[in-house]
């Protein structure tokens, strides 16, 4: 390497200051000219090694940033973006953006330095392995952790080296804040709030429009062919999975819920929240990769698989691949003779919540007179939505036929949409206001390190 050559040619010239004390004042200057000079030179040949296969985007004190970790960074934003490429003039932008950030963090790493500030190594792991946790969840479990490593071409190992830096570097950058941030400058007054509400009313979202709705549930009650004809499907799907066949994908041919679109899965549920006591009772024994036997509920059956659990919430990610069990003729007539039993009664006067205490297949509504409180209508189902348009507060509604049954509903209050008050989104103001406070004091604080250290921007990336 040039740089070897170079070193045994200056110890070859018998330079006093490599080899022994400078014997005059003349000569101890010129050692330290010299020395001042290989110093500049030794840096400058690293950079200049290093750029044979990367370019040098820029420089904070003696810290290079690469174009190498220009794109590593934006690789990075891809994959968490779930996107593949981007316009040359998106990508050039962004580009900047990420320098503009690389510089700075750099920049908080060299006043962390300064003043002292460290990160222990038990800190960094322990986030690093949280990090990782996390993004096994978000992405479905344990194989598709997997998969999307090997998509990526990155082991498990390379992962974590890449977060360690990322991790130590925000760290950091939490420490100098609360060191050399004043917190309480960033609180927002009530003025405050209250003038930046009048200000931003009209660009913020509507209140959508509201019902609040009781309901009587008429389950189908299915045949015993009908049972059997579906329990046969699941356990034939139940005995794949346990060859080792893939759950997601199985899940996405043949569920019978609108969940197989992703694979079956239903994301973090709190199991407490969960209606049905046997899918809740078997979702609850699974540990993280585990798959239930087949569960019977009003809907058909169900296999459940456990993903992951969230260790602070201590939600579950569930996939499931549902079969229904679907009714004959003669079972729906059944019930609709029911439901239209109810109904006349309740046409007659009868209290709505007490017929529905004594006569609706919900369990989670039906000890509470079929209240369902509050709800969006643009999350009803359209049908729901469409029986609504045409209903006053005080209304019921004729039977309405869905897959599982029949129902009967009736419309206690409704909202139109409107915009928010104040004291509605008085939190979301507050938070919003600081986090811009905050913002606006950082890049301040930036700009004062800039004039503080050292920093060079090469050609642009």
């Amino acid at each position: 390497m040039k740089l070897a050559k170079n070193w045994k040619w200056f110890r070859s010239r018998k330079c006093s200051c490599v080899s022994g004390s400078p014997r005059t004042p003349i000569a101890a200057a010129i050692c330290v000219v010299a020395m001042m000079y290989f110093s500049w030179w030794l840096v400058q040949a690293v950079y200049a090694e290093k750029e044979l296969v990367d370019k040098v985007v820029a420089v904070v004190e003696d810290e290079a940033i690469f174009q190498s970790d220009l794109e590593q960074a934006l690789k990075q934003f891809l994959i968490e973006q779930g996107a593949t490429s981007l316009p040359d003039s998106a990508r050039e932008l962004l580009q900047e953006q990420i320098l503009t950030s690389l510089i700075s963090d750099k920049l908080i790493v060299a006043q962390a330095n300064k003043l002292g500030l460290s990160v222990s190594f038990d800190e960094v792991e322990d986030r690093v392995t949280k990090t990782i946790e996390e993004k096994r969840k978000l992405m479905g479990g344990e194989e598709a952790f997997d998969r999307q490593l090997a998509l990526e071409g990155l082991t498990l190992d390379e992962l974590k080296k890449l977060y360690r830096e990322q991790i130590r570097t925000r760290l950091l950058v939490d420490r100098v804040i609360a060191t050399e941030i004043d917190r309480s400058k960033l609180r927002v007054s009530e003025e405050e709030l209250l003038a930046h509400y009048e200000k931003s009313k009209s660009q913020l979202p509507k209140r959508p429009e509201v019902v609040h709705l009781s309901t009587v549930l008429f389950s189908f009650e299915s045949s015993e062919d009908a049972r059997q004809t579906a329990r046969e499907k699941i356990e034939i799907l139940h005995e794949r999975i346990l060859a080792g066949e893939d759950f997601a994908a199985l899940a996405m041919q043949h569920s019978e819920d609108p969940s197989k679109q992703m694979g079956g899965d239903l994301g973090f549920l709190n199991l407490e929240d969960l209606r049905d006591e046997s899918f809740k009772q078997a979702a609850a024994k699974l540990k993280p990769g585990e798959v239930s036997s087949p569960v019977l509920t009003s809907l058909g059956y169900h296999i459940i698989k456990a993903e992951a659990v969230d260790p602070e919430s201590g939600e579950v990610r569930i996939r499931h691949i549902l079969i229904r069990v679907k009714p004959g003729e003669v079972d729906i007539k059944a019930v609709f003779e029911r439901a239209n039993a109810v109904l006349d009664r309740l046409l007659a006067g009868e209290p709505f919540d007490s017929l529905a205490v004594r006569y609706s297949d919900d369990p989670a509504t039906a000890a509470s007179g079929g209240d369902l409180g509050w709800l969006k209508v643009q999350d009803l189902p359209g049908f729901f939505q469409d029986v609504l348009r045409e209903m006053k507060p005080g209304d019921i509604s004729q039977i309405l036929r869905e897959s599982s049954g029949f129902r009967i509903v009736k419309l206690l209050g409704r909202e139109a949409e409107r915009d928010y008050t104040f004291e509605e989104v008085i939190n979301e103001l507050r938070r919003s206001l600081e986090q811009e406070k905050l913002a606006a004091t950082y890049d301040e604080y930036i700009r004062s390190l800039q004039d503080k250290f050292y920093v060079k921007i090469h050609d642009p990336p």
